[in-house]
């Protein structure tokens, strides 16, 4: 057993040496760690790509308050000439004396010269129709009324504004601005979660570093008292069965540094994949176990973190979209009201009596569409519209009740992990006086062996929980800073 942990403990120290010849060492901070995986997320990029996509739907939607610009134009072909008339036609030749003012026919006013007059009753001799007989007409032959718009073309640009339609476009900007703001928000949701990953695999890292240098430290004491037990051993001032004992722990030594060193492989792979670097990557980690003084109230953290939560920020513009999508809703009730503007062409012209070119004109309008009956299918829509503002409303309350519990949970576990680091920092203290008192009794000859291994391992345990509760406070520092909404804006 022994020599198979020997020769393990060999193989891991031949590998380390390789590792570092053949990966050359990468040294990082915490803050290069976070900016690396930044820049390297995947999700990270989604959200950013997500946010831009919201501001140019922003940007799309302010251009509906302005007016909008066309060309449009056409050709049309018929097969058939265009007849006004059925069959020819005669038209009566009447003086320009018979016309009143207001255009129509005066028959009073015409003479026998004009008209065919009855001499037997001497009235006017009327038609099947009962018009009156003239004396000349004029002939109009239907070819003479035939148009030929078999080719047709049309050209023109327009302008359309609109004018009023009942809130619509506002409130679809509106809701294009909440969007945006739900984008940035969910990216700063990402962040912090991201932040927070990278925190706490490189504390991991510095924790599996840190115990390490606590394990080779406690296999040189484990070391020298096997020396020191061998030499008595030999002068018969022990027995064998003290020497053993002390061989097994250097075993069980080595066992946990063969583990440790494992750990900070498998550690440094987990801090790797976060950042983006290839898992192989020899990074190294110099950094300090120092805890940062936070000195925050629970009101504090609670009120901090109901107003600068992402979750928060996107929850309440979900709240302000609903409630643009029922101001749209009603604006279905109200008239829609644009005007339009335009100068077209068309051949043949028509202002010109059909002629073979192009004839053009302005033309200015204003439209208007007014909603009567819809069968109650906007009042549904509205309704629904009502329930879904609901529906987000009770999600906020809901979510900042349990923010407001996270943030309390998150400072009483930042103060408890303060409280065990003070506790540690005491029992490391003491369990060095006992090491140090226990090394000395035992050099007098009046403790045993046992006594210093005893004192050996409650000095490696103390180090080691200090160690933990270093780690601890950082990560639940950390973790304090995602819940109040101030790690999301880190890093910016």
């Amino acid at each position: 057993m022994v020599r198979k942990i020997c020769l393990t403990t060999c193989l891991v120290i031949l590998w380390t040496f390789l590792w570092n010849d053949a990966f050359p060492q990468q040294a990082l901070t915490l803050e290069q760690c976070r900016q690396m995986a930044l820049e390297h997320n995947q999700k990270i990029k989604i959200a950013q790509e997500n946010a831009g996509m919201a501001t140019d739907l922003r940007k799309a939607a302010m251009t509906q308050f302005l007016p909008d610009f066309g060309f449009n134009g056409g050709y049309m072909y018929t097969n058939k000439k265009l007849n006004l008339m059925s069959e020819n036609g005669f038209l009566p030749v009447v003086p320009y004396t018979a016309i009143s003012s207001d255009g129509t026919l005066d028959i009073t006013k015409l003479t026998a010269n004009d008209i065919v007059i009855n001499p037997s009753t001497g009235k006017p001799v009327l038609d099947k129709n009962g018009n009156p007989v003239f004396q000349k007409y004029s002939y109009m032959p239907k070819e003479s009324m035939s148009l030929d718009l078999r080719n047709i073309y049309t050209f023109g640009f327009a302008v359309t504004q609109p004018i009023f339609t009942g809130g619509k476009i506002v409130n679809l900007y509106k809701s294009s601005k909440y969007l945006e703001k739900i984008a940035r928000s969910n990216q700063a949701m990402e962040t912090s979660d991201l932040l927070y990953k990278v925190d706490e695999n490189y504390w991991k890292v510095i924790s599996v570093q840190e115990k390490i240098k606590v394990a080779d430290e406690y296999k040189k004491m484990l070391d020298k008292l096997l020396f020191d037990l061998e030499n008595l051993e030999k002068e018969g001032f022990i027995i064998t069965n003290d020497l053993l004992k002390a061989r097994v722990k250097q075993n069980e030594v080595e066992l946990m540094q063969f583990k440790a060193g494992n750990g900070l492989v498998l550690s440094k792979m987990a801090l790797c994949q976060v950042i983006g670097l290839p898992l192989d990557s020899n990074v190294v980690l110099d950094d300090s176990i120092v805890p940062s003084s936070l000195s925050a109230s629970n009101t504090d953290i609670t009120a901090k973190a109901l107003s600068d939560r992402p979750e928060i920020s996107i929850l309440e513009n979900n709240v302000n979209l609903a409630n643009a999508g029922v101001n749209i809703m009603k604006s279905r009730f109200l008239p829609d009201i644009g005007m339009t503007a335009g100068y077209g062409w068309m051949n043949p012209s028509p202002y010109d009596g059909f002629s073979k070119e192009f004839g053009g004109a302005w033309t200015v309008g204003v439209v208007a569409k007014v909603p009567l009956w819809h069968w109650g299918e906007r009042y549904r829509t509205l309704n629904s519209a009502e329930h879904q503002k609901k529906i987000s409303e009770l999600k906020l309350d809901e979510t900042k009740e349990l923010i407001t519990l996270q943030a309390r949970q998150a400072k009483f576990q930042y103060d408890e992990s303060g409280k065990k680091l003070e506790l540690t920092n005491r029992s490391l203290q003491q369990a060095i006086d006992n090491l140090r008192v226990t090394n000395d009794k035992f050099s007098e000859g009046m403790l045993k062996s046992g006594d210093v291994l005893e004192a050996q391992a409650a000095w490696q345990k103390a180090y080691s929980e200090e160690i933990d509760a270093k780690i601890e406070i950082k990560i639940n520092e950390t973790n304090l800073k995602k819940v109040s909404g101030e790690l999301s804006k880190e890093n910016k």
